[in-house]
């Protein structure tokens, strides 16, 4: 479900304070709309196209960060999900400095930030959450004409909590294991053929530094569009959940009918087998590698309000579930499915 209601409060305290609030509840993964503030923070104008702000900001590592929960702002039902379920994230808390400038035709705009970030994440066995400490990113912008040019770039130290994973009796505690107890007398122990804490550590994710890395373009001279993003997640200290995608689509507006569409993929770029068959069982629960062909057309009813309608050929990697969750028991991982949703977004 894309369900989803936000409200934001745009306050002007002076001629060089301001303060912005944003809360949103939507469908979220374990079935609920619990509301949560995606932005919360002070902003000081300290001179024509020079800000800093402080508190809760967006995660603006895509085009439409900005706008990415206004579904009424973005030509899709939703963003493609091979690049925007890509990261969790959707805020920072710290601090940031934004700028404008121009040169001759182009205009540029930047930031950097620095702060941390949190994220609860949907999981096979148990509950997870992402924490993001140590965080420092930078993105540069350039508009000439119709066109937009965007790059963006994050490292951060990052965890991985996961009360199944992480527990006494769990895969990462059973690979540090020298021992374990014999399975027809468990008051004998006896070596443990899986024991490897070298790949313990190498794919447990804790404080490892990881990197991400966007680049976008959009060209939007009035009648039709084209926009296409791509972006990859790294990191050295840690061998999982290595992965690229990317998109592009293209539109044509006809008075208020807008047809479009899109391709994306994603791939993971790690290991998605090992010797090892705890860290191969880890290995198969963080595929998420797919492939889709969507189409749709987007109808402006009224201002501030449209509806919309969207099919998505979707092609999963071989032994992957891709962007799914809550995997059923007769589900085929690897295969093909069909998606079709009915949308209306409006604002007010």
């Amino acid at each position: 479900m894309d369900s989803r209601l936000g409200i934001q409060v745009d306050l002007k305290l002076s001629e060089s304070f301001s303060a912005v609030v944003q809360a949103i509840s939507e469908h979220r993964f374990d079935n609920t709309y619990k509301p949560y503030l995606n932005m919360a923070h002070l902003k000081f104008k300290a001179a024509s196209g020079l800000s800093f702000r402080a508190g809760r900001m967006p995660f603006s590592a895509y085009l439409i960060s900005d706008y990415k929960k206004v579904g009424y702002a973005m030509p899709w039902v939703r963003p493609p999900v091979e690049v925007y379920q890509f990261n969790p994230l959707t805020y920072v808390d710290g601090a940031d400095l934004v700028w404008q400038a121009t040169a001759g035709d182009v205009a540029f705009s930047g930031q950097v930030i620095g702060g941390s970030t949190d994220a609860d994440l949907p999981a096979t066995t148990g509950t997870s959450k992402f924490k993001g400490k140590s965080l420092g990113a930078a993105s540069l912008s350039a508009t000439v004409g119709s066109a937009t040019f965007r790059a963006f770039y994050l490292q951060m130290k990052s965890t991985v909590d996961n009360t199944y994973l992480d527990s006494a009796t769990g895969p990462y505690a059973l690979l540090r294991a020298p021992v374990i107890p014999y399975p027809l007398d468990p008051s004998i122990l006896v070596p443990n053929p899986y024991y490897s804490p070298v790949l313990a550590d190498q794919f447990q994710i804790k404080s490892d530094k990881t990197t991400y890395l966007s680049v976008g373009f959009n060209y939007d001279p009035g009648d039709w569009f084209v926009m296409a993003e791509g972006a990859r997640n790294a990191g050295d200290e840690n061998q999982l959940l290595h992965a690229t995608g990317f998109y592009i689509t293209g539109g044509y507006r006809f008075g208020a009918w807008t047809p479009y569409v899109t391709f994306a993929s994603k791939k993971t770029d790690s290991a998605t087998t090992n010797p090892n068959p705890i860290i191969d069982a880890i290995l198969a629960g963080s595929q998420q590698a797919q492939s889709s062909t969507s189409g749709g057309v987007r109808w402006d009813v009224r201002k501030n309000m449209a509806v919309k309608a969207q099919v998505d050929l979707v092609k999963n990697a071989t032994g992957s579930p891709g962007a799914l969750i809550n995997e059923q028991a007769a589900f085929k991982r690897g295969e093909s499915y069909n998606l079709v949703t009915l949308a209306l977004d409006f604002v007010f």
